[in-house]
């Protein structure tokens, strides 16, 4: 695949990526307008921990609750608001769960955005919005634009995929930086190799330049 072909593509990617992240906060901010703001900051924490870790943020959920701003204006004393949290079981009950909770919320929320970002992208321009303004777009194997059913499946097949990355980071107990960065590298690295992503080899489409249609 040609340098700048490659270099258009990967442009396009990133406009995608920089849109999917504002509709992403949209939705998420038209779902709970009031607390969401707050969940999505501690959603942005979360980023970099495993899901194993979990149940040492409820407790701190639930010491934030009992404790209010007191833990911020006493850190040296947070130990103790942990050990005094701990010996009250029915107060953790409450929040048990509750990190889990908001990482597969906000996580889903993520998920649908780009199920219907690339899928009206797909319906409206035949390729994303970011590959389109980059001149690009996405064809079948008789080099026509895609339409109906190979834009649903190019778009189920990115769910399946990114539910599956969810899936195996609970199970390789990893956090969000590394799934995406192992998401991206299987996913992506075909373009450089052969120029065509792993969900374009399976559903046998091509990204080309519109005027070479």
């Amino acid at each position: 695949m040609e340098t700048t072909a490659i270099i258009r593509r990967a442009l396009g990617s990133l406009i995608d990526k920089v849109l999917i992240l504002l509709f992403f906060v949209i939705a998420a901010m038209s779902i709970s307008p009031y607390g969401m703001p707050a969940h999505l900051g501690r959603y942005y924490a979360y980023l970099d921990i495993s899901p194993s870790s979990y149940h040492s943020h409820d407790i701190y959920e639930a010491m934030e609750c009992v404790y209010g701003d007191m833990i911020y204006r006493n850190p040296d004393k947070w130990s103790q608001y942990c050990e005094e949290i701990l010996k009250k079981p029915e107060l953790i009950a409450s929040h048990k769960g509750e990190t889990l909770s908001w990482d597969l919320r906000i996580t889903g929320i993520f998920i649908i955005v780009n199920f219907v970002y690339y899928l009206l992208g797909g319906w409206i321009f035949h390729a994303s919005l970011g590959k389109f303004f980059c001149g690009l777009t996405i064809v079948s194997s008789n080099s026509k634009p895609i339409r109906g059913e190979k834009i649903i499946k190019r778009c189920f097949l990115l769910l399946f995929l990114m539910i599956l990355a969810v899936g195996l980071r609970f199970a390789f107990d990893t956090n969000y930086y590394m799934t995406v960065l192992l998401f991206f590298l299987i996913v992506d690295t075909p373009v450089i190799i052969k120029g065509k992503s792993l969900i374009d080899m399976m559903t046998n489409t091509y990204i080309i330049k519109r005027k070479n249609l």
